[in-house]
């Protein structure tokens, strides 16, 4: 794109002062032989974008030269002379009213003969005074396109930011996974070691009971030796007596060993399915939405208001939900637009919905849909159910007491001071 350039007198593409300048319907103004490179450069399917502001324009049937030139625009030190573009040495003297066009002499004798015409000095406040009409609207327009644009850059804003805040919640979701995985893969663990305890128990007390009679048994050989290494004949008689005794209950010893569990834990293919089922899937929302967590036991007090954790930036302002027990009536929840740090807010107005989740039957949540105007600081309001309804866990909204509230918002307009 060619830079712009404030001076009335030069070309914005070549930077000199203007040869034949031809002002295009985007209301640019260029030379007409730096404007007819240009479309021979970037011209497609017989349009270019001009060089300034982009705006689509379609190349006339004669090229460059079919654009109206530019009468308003003279070299530097010139003297303006309003010459007729179609008879050189003319000078523009009558109006067309029937073509809305300026023209001299041989124009309106060629071309507007039965034309309502009239001088066109008596028409320059008139002229000027639709322009400045034209220019007031045009004004008001512009105005519109940045409002617009602002609003596009913090959607931009608002999505990245929503989708980062999406990506955390698969992570913390990730986490929660892989915390049950491993849990439930330490209860296996503890299991199996509690298996592998019992059965190295018996063995142990098998091999302690295998040490005694092996010591008694070498106790008994021992004493057999000195017997029958004495002289005397009385202690091997006696000393037969024990050892046959002896010798007839080791024959009678089991060396069986018991029954005996070995723990085994056969590997299983990942079932992706049921990973996907637990992780959830991600839904597409046409503005941000999030949801809101809230604790039975943390609302104790009736009447009393209680700030939910979860925050979303919205076009650059802090949303929030709240949740009170109020008397006589039930539920109530808060949409609250919080103090922003950009003190040009006065009021926002935005279509927003409220969501009690019914964690059996989607179909069966409760929803309040509302357009309201906030300003910072306040919130909107509405009742949900009546409070045993929703601490009867056979209705769907309570898990471990606990109930979520969904919230969506639509920015429609901002009002700054």
């Amino acid at each position: 794109m060619a830079e712009r350039c404030d001076d009335t007198h030069i070309c914005s593409i070549c930077l000199e002062d203007f040869t034949k300048p031809k002002i295009l319907p985007c209301f640019h103004t260029f030379c007409e032989h730096c404007i007819d490179n240009y479309i021979k450069a970037h011209s497609h399917l017989n349009k270019f974008n001009c060089p300034n502001c982009r705006i689509a324009i379609q190349v006339p049937c004669s090229g460059a030269s079919g654009f109206t030139t530019n009468i308003y625009i003279h070299p530097k030190g010139e003297t303006q002379n309003n010459f007729c573009t179609r008879h050189k040495r003319k000078e523009v003297e009558f109006y067309c009213r029937d073509c809305s066009v300026a023209g001299c002499g041989s124009c309106v004798i060629l071309d507007h003969t039965t034309h309502s015409k009239t001088d066109l000095s008596e028409v320059d406040q008139e002229i000027r005074g639709k322009l400045n009409i034209i220019k007031r609207e045009l004004e008001g327009k512009i105005d519109e396109v940045e409002k617009h644009c602002e609003s596009l850059i913090n959607q931009i804003s608002d999505i990245k930011n929503q989708a980062t805040k999406a990506c955390h919640n698969v992570d913390i979701q990730v986490q929660r996974v892989c915390g049950e995985v491993t849990k439930h893969g330490d209860e296996i663990k503890c299991e199996m070691n509690k298996i592998c305890d019992e059965e190295r128990k018996k063995l142990q007390t098998l091999h302690e009971d295998m040490i005694q009679f092996k010591s008694s048994l070498h106790t008994s050989v021992t004493y057999i030796n000195e017997v029958l290494n004495g002289k005397s004949t009385v202690p091997v008689v006696n000393a037969l007596t024990n050892a046959q005794t002896l010798t007839e209950d080791s024959r009678s010893t089991s060396f069986d060993t018991p029954l005996l569990r070995y723990v085994h834990y056969p590997m299983v293919n990942v079932d992706v399915k049921t990973l996907q089922t637990l992780l959830g899937e991600f839904k597409i929302m046409e503005s941000p939405t999030w949801i809101t967590r809230f604790s039975l036991n943390d609302i104790v007090k009736t009447d009393t208001n209680y700030s939910g954790d979860e925050e979303i930036i919205i076009q650059g302002m802090s949303w929030s939900v709240n949740a009170e027990h109020r008397t006589g009536t039930g539920l109530c929840s808060f949409l609250n637009l919080n103090v922003a740090e950009d003190k040009t807010v006065k009021t926002v107005t935005a279509s927003y919905s409220l969501k009690l989740l019914n964690i059996n039957d989607v179909s069966k949540s409760k929803v309040g849909q509302f357009t309201c105007t906030f300003t910072p600081g306040k919130g909107f309001g509405f009742i949900f159910i009546e409070w045993n309804k929703l601490e009867d866990v056979t209705e769907g909204f309570i898990n471990n007491k606990t109930f979520d509230i969904q919230a969506t918002v639509q920015i429609i307009s901002i009002e700054r001071y």
